[in-house]
């Protein structure tokens, strides 16, 4: 399976900034068995940002059938580390104590997209 690499922000900004854009909203995409996708957006200002990210979580939600309990919550995750007794568990350290809502939403987070990029790619 190839590396996942996010774009970062950064690379949206500069195209903000060489094309003279108020918003920008790039979305990568790998294709095939070990795909994945990405999206990043920037706003020039606070209500740009927020338009932009709007759009941003639309296209996911809409174009790439990521599920619409991704934007719902305010949890943040703000580490991860390994389980020293289960090799196969990790331990999540978050922003805030996780609703039920909170924890299905990281559940489907980790769990294939309901259209894989190879699904999305044959039409599905």
């Amino acid at each position: 399976m190839s590396e996942q690499v996010k774009l970062p922000i950064k690379s949206a900004r500069d195209i903000a900034e060489t094309h003279g854009w108020d918003q920008v909203i790039v979305v990568a995409r790998k294709v095939g068995d070990d795909g994945f996708e990405h999206v990043v957006t920037y706003g020039k200002d606070a209500a740009h940002c927020e338009a932009a990210a709007r759009a941003g979580n639309a296209i996911k939600h809409h174009l790439m059938k990521w599920p619409c309990s991704l934007f719902d919550s305010a949890l943040r995750i703000l580490g991860v580390g390994r389980d020293g007794e289960n090799p196969r568990a990790l331990s999540v350290t978050l922003n805030t104590e996780a609703s039920d809502l909170d924890i299905r939403m990281v559940h489907d987070l980790l769990t294939p997209p309901t259209y894989s990029p190879a699904a999305v790619e044959r039409g599905a």
